[in-house]
């Protein structure tokens, strides 16, 4: 953050006040930073393309709403509330769009909000903002042009060696830089060696100490070595794979890595062509689902947008060109988050911060002489900026002796005053944010998750079966379902559920196995173990044998897995046999690796998450100590511990009836 605070603010002050932005300067920093943050994440191209299709938003967002509230605060205020909903909507486009979300609104905010050391005109607010986006542009390339596929290779090495590898994000990453071959090679050999990896962990279950847990171990560092050739801009040795060879799913595994390591030494330049209307039309439909009117990105813009609307109300009664109004939106718009343990997380370190930053400021106040308030600021200014990514308290402890500074020495206000109204500013944005957090949208509200658990579940289900029947595995009903069960999965995130580590744990594990067994169930359906010539005729744009032979054996390789994931009631037995079929067995291994985590019926009402251990047996994720006998509680002293039998009905007391006096 540091860094990219110095490098768009400071050329842009000088490239403003050259060009007669004069005191506007500070806004179209704001700008280029902001902007600069909006146009990062992505190859270079693709990002370029980004910026010339949000640049008149950006321009927008900075110069109209500060120009109107000149003429009318209730119109700006308005126009602010509107450009804030869009920015929390943005989201809903893809993961690229998240920081383009948080561009927009920061720069709303800041170019609305930000007091001025001087007078300026309409035209140096305008300047001041294309000068601001014009550095930002210019940096992005800068930045990019020695290595333009930089982020692609980064994020399909997070594949291979990250613990939690976002997929999605690296196809769509791909699909944005040119549709490279090797890099579609590498990306689908990597969800293989995933795919392998995982199920050698279900099946074998192994040791760190005996001779399958140093192959898995050995797999691992040569995945991370694999990982690191391919986040290089020139392709590496290939090292040739030393040891005994692996057996079972961890052969399929050292198979992937060889794969990647081919298509990463190869690397050919051709790219993959998919211009045909009906890969376009798949791609949209997957990449750019519908908003409903109950999704929860939705009701985080409404959220978002009435959280606005109160702070700038509040702070339309303070004197114009307050400098501490902008402190108090950016500290709520960056408290509102999509779920109410986000937004307390988010909270939590602000109050941390305004508390001890309160008494260092009185301290510094105390004990520093007044003319070294502005080196203090400036001090405390890089050690916040150094901080705030890394320890959140600790940068906003800083950024109150920065306000407090700057104000006191460049604007002479009073400290005392100053330091007041920011922690009276900042408490009431951190309240607004807090309680509009938890506030329930009228005609929004999500039916409880218990629903949605079920709701996710049957929606797969529904998908699954579709791409099992040879009919329609692909027509324009199983792309909805699919997009149905999408959506519904992306409904298990809790809204005002008060869900404790535990439990949030449980629910992401169980919502991470539908999206796996769904990415499974697809390419189950599109038989990807025909070998290399069959994936490049696939990735050419020509589909697989649809006859009825291929048909049958995607079905009964599917079934497995729709019978796993539909049925109520626990799975008997273990793993499957090593001697199945390949194909089936690694489905069935994933299938009920999936369903480990399952949602059964409570016996006083209501649903309950539940593990199954390797013997297919359920038991308790969360234990309640007041519902279980002495024995069992000694043994379970602590919530969310997992050992011993499960809950059964010898455990749960029944509860007494109410006797009437």
């Amino acid at each position: 953050m540091l860094l990219l605070f110095s490098v768009a603010l400071i050329p842009t002050f000088v490239v403003g006040s050259a060009v007669g932005a004069g005191p506007a300067s500070v806004v179209g920093g704001f700008v280029a930073l902001f902007s600069l943050i909006a146009f990062l994440g992505g190859p270079l191209r693709p990002d370029l393309r980004l910026a010339a299709v949000v640049s008149p938003v950006l321009l927008f967002s900075a110069i109209v709403p500060r120009l109107l509230s000149e003429i009318s605060r209730p119109a700006a205020i308005a126009v602010v509330v509107v450009i804030v909903f869009v920015a929390a909507l943005l989201p809903v486009r893809g993961p690229r769009f998240v920081t383009v979300g948080l561009g927009l609104g920061m720069v709303t905010l800041f170019a609305y909000g930000m007091a001025l050391t001087g007078p300026a005109g309409p035209w140096q607010v305008v300047v001041a903002a294309v000068t601001g986006l014009a550095i930002a542009v210019v940096l992005r390339v800068l930045f990019g042009v020695a290595d333009p596929s930089k982020p692609t290779r980064e994020k399909v090495a997070d594949v291979l060696d990250s613990d939690s590898p976002a997929l999605e994000a690296a196809f769509d990453t791909w699909l944005s830089d040119g549709l490279r071959r090797w890099l579609g090679e590498a990306l689908g050999a990597a969800s293989r060696y995933r795919l392998a990896l995982h199920s050698a962990e279900a099946t074998d279950r192994p040791d760190p100490e005996d001779a399958t847990g140093e192959a898995l171990t050995g797999i691992r560092a040569r995945a991370h070595d694999v990982a690191e050739r391919l986040r290089a801009k020139k392709p590496g040795s290939v090292d040739d794979a030393a040891g005994p060879a692996p057996a079972g799913f961890l052969a399929d595994a050292a198979a992937a890595l060889d794969a990647v390591e081919r298509a990463s030494a190869d690397r050919r330049p051709d790219r993959v062509p998919l211009d045909t209307d009906r890969h376009r039309r798949v791609r949209d439909a997957l990449r750019r689902p519908t908003l409903r009117l109950r999704s929860i990105q939705l009701r985080h813009a409404v959220r978002t947008a009435f959280g606005l609307l109160l702070v700038l109300v509040l702070t339309a009664y303070l004197p114009p060109g307050d400098p501490l109004v902008v402190t108090a939106l950016l500290t709520t718009f960056g408290i509102l988050q999509a779920s109410w343990r986000e937004t307390f997380d988010k909270a939590r370190p602000r109050v941390v911060g305004l508390v001890a930053g309160a008494v260092l400021t009185v301290l510094i106040l105390l004990f520093v002489p007044a003319g070294y308030l502005l080196a203090v600021a400036g001090v405390a200014l890089v050690a916040g900026l150094w901080n705030m990514t890394a320890r959140p308290a600790l940068a906003y402890t800083f950024m109150v002796c920065v306000t407090v500074g700057f104000n006191t020495s460049l604007r002479h206000l009073d400290p005392g005053r100053t330091l007041v109204e920011y922690a009276v500013l900042t408490l009431a944005a951190v309240v607004v944010g807090v309680v509009v957090g938890f506030a329930v949208v009228p005609g929004l509200r999500p039916e409880p998750l218990r629903g949605r658990i079920v709701t996710a579940r049957t929606a797969t289900v529904a998908a699954l079966r579709a791409l099992a029947d040879p009919g329609r595995s692909r027509d324009a009903d199983t792309l909805a379902l699919q997009r149905r069960a999408t959506q519904a999965r992306a409904d298990l995130t809790p809204d005002r559920e008060k869900l404790d580590d535990d439990r949030l744990a449980d629910l992401d594990r169980f919502r991470t196995a539908l999206r796996d067994l769904s990415v499974l169930g697809t390419a189950t359906a599109l038989d990807p173990d025909a070998g290399p010539a069959r994936l490049g005729a696939t990735l050419d744009g020509a589909g697989p044998a649809t006859g009825d032979d291929a048909a049958t054996g995607r079905l009964a390789v599917l079934e497995p897995m729709v019978a796993g994931l539909a049925e109520p009631g626990p799975r008997r037995g273990g793993a499957p046999a090593r001697h199945a079929p390949p194909g089936e067995a690694r489905t069935v291994v994933a299938a009920r690796e999936a369903h480990r985590v399952c949602v059964t019926p409570r016996r006083e009402g209501g649903l309950h998450l539940c593990e199954r251990n390797r013997h297919g047996r359920r038991q308790a994720l969360q234990r309640d100590p007041r519902q279980v006998r002495g024995r069992d509680r000694r043994r379970h002293r602590h919530p969310g511990v997992v050992g011993g039998r499960g809950l059964d009905r010898r455990d749960v007391k029944p509860r007494p009836a109410r006797r009437r006096t």
